[in-house]
């Protein structure tokens, strides 16, 4: 049974690979059948995996006749096979492509892991379809379907949704979304999605800083596939004249699962913040030795802090050098900092000790400063930094304490 599912996934992912590299010349958009166009938006609930939790969506255009077709156009298409991904992916230098494929091996892997799927038909005209239909396949072209990825804000949803507007508008109508009472944040989304996988969260609240606190239009919030459905299913078109009808004319139901595909919650003993608790506790521990005996153990520091110094590089590279949103502006590279180098080595070298020494003063001042902007909430923290934060103070004055 195994090996069978094994080699349908097998097929499955070849299969779109196939098509997702073919060029799609030959489909061509002729006018007289442009009346047997059949637009909709795709969207798909989240599934188990990290990079399936916020859903997927896609454009699915079908046409009857002599030369029909039914494809997928799906803005998600990437590979963990492409030279340096993850350095890339970190750099907020990822590529993704447009791939085009029958819409039939588009449902697989949907329905293989539980997810629903929904399909909404576009209340477009025939002039707005065909223009919509040119584009994609313009778009699709292989010097064109590659684009530079954005989470935030040009991602597998964003394109869809931009796409077939910009056709509408292109024919004179506008696209009216209505705007929802409540004002979120990108960070309230994202943790709204991501409840369950708490280690994804920290990671998020880690890397991504001030900007992902800010209020967020209706439209930027869809970057959600599933916000993107409920925003369709409100939104209407409106002509030249001021004539309305809604966006959707059909939304059917592709795949109805009965079950949630995503992962239980992480294990309150595996969380991030019973395991930085642990850690505090630890250094609780080595801190009442440390003050018995009056000194300073040097291996505990060595290890916190080469800690502090690869996460504190991995801070300062997004904040610096990486080209993802919300990233340039973040408070956590006041507790992780690459300075914090300088006390896993220099304690052993006796004559740099005032090094050392000048680097907890520095920290002290850091984690303060840190503290306040928390507290005045300039930006939203985990709760599970708190630890950390508390026992990086807590070494620097055991250090400044007994080391004088």
């Amino acid at each position: 049974m195994l090996r069978k599912i094994s080699l349908l996934l097998l097929f499955v992912v070849t299969s779109i690979w196939h098509y997702a590299a073919t060029p799609v010349q030959k489909v061509v958009v002729d006018s007289a059948m442009a009346d047997t166009l059949r637009i909709s938006l795709i969207t798909c609930d989240p599934g188990p995996d990290v990079y399936q939790i916020f859903g997927h969506a896609a454009v699915r255009v079908q046409r009857s006749g002599v030369d029909a077709v039914d494809l997928a156009f799906n803005y998600g298409m990437f590979s963990f096979g492409s030279g340096n991904f993850i350095y890339k992916f970190v750099k907020g230098e990822t590529d993704y492509k447009l791939g085009v494929y029958d819409f039939v091996y588009f449902m697989p892997d949907y329905v293989y892991r539980g997810s629903t799927v929904v399909e909404q038909e576009l209340n477009m005209s025939q002039q707005e379809k065909e223009m919509l239909f040119e584009r994609l396949l313009v778009n699709a072209e292989p010097q064109n379907r590659v684009y530079r990825y954005n989470f935030l804000f040009d991602n597998c949803a964003t394109r869809p949704r931009d796409m077939s507007v910009s056709a509408m508008n292109a024919c004179g109508e506008q696209v009216v979304f209505n705007e929802p009472d409540t004002v979120v944040s990108f960070r309230d989304i994202i943790r709204h999605y991501g409840t369950n996988y708490s280690w994804l969260i920290f990671g998020i609240d880690l890397a991504l800083g001030h900007d992902l606190d800010k209020a967020t239009t209706w439209q930027e919030q869809m970057f959600i596939p599933l916000i993107l459905r409920e925003a369709c299913r409100d939104a209407v078109i409106v002509d030249a004249e001021g004539n309305e009808r809604p966006l959707v004319r059909e939304e059917t139901t592709l795949y109805d699962s009965d079950i949630v595909p995503i992962l239980p919650p992480t294990p309150w003993y595996l969380s991030p913040m019973m395991c930085t608790l642990l850690v505090l506790l630890l250094g609780v521990v080595v801190t009442i030795i440390d003050v018995r005996r009056k000194r300073v153990s040097r291996w505990f520091d060595t290890v916190f802090n080469l800690l502090f110094f690869v996460m504190g590089c991995i801070i300062y590279f997004l904040v610096f050098c990486s080209e993802h949103p919300a990233t340039t502006i973040n408070i956590n590279a006041l507790w992780l900092t690459p300075l914090a180098i300088i006390p896993v080595f220099v304690p052993y070298i006796s004559r740099w000790g005032v090094v050392a020494r000048y680097y907890h003063i520095v920290n002290m001042v850091l984690l303060t400063l840190f503290a306040i902007l928390a507290l005045c909430r300039v930006q939203v923290i985990n709760a599970a930094f708190i630890p950390l934060v508390m026992l990086s103070a807590l070494r620097s004055y055991n250090y400044l304490k007994y080391k004088k």
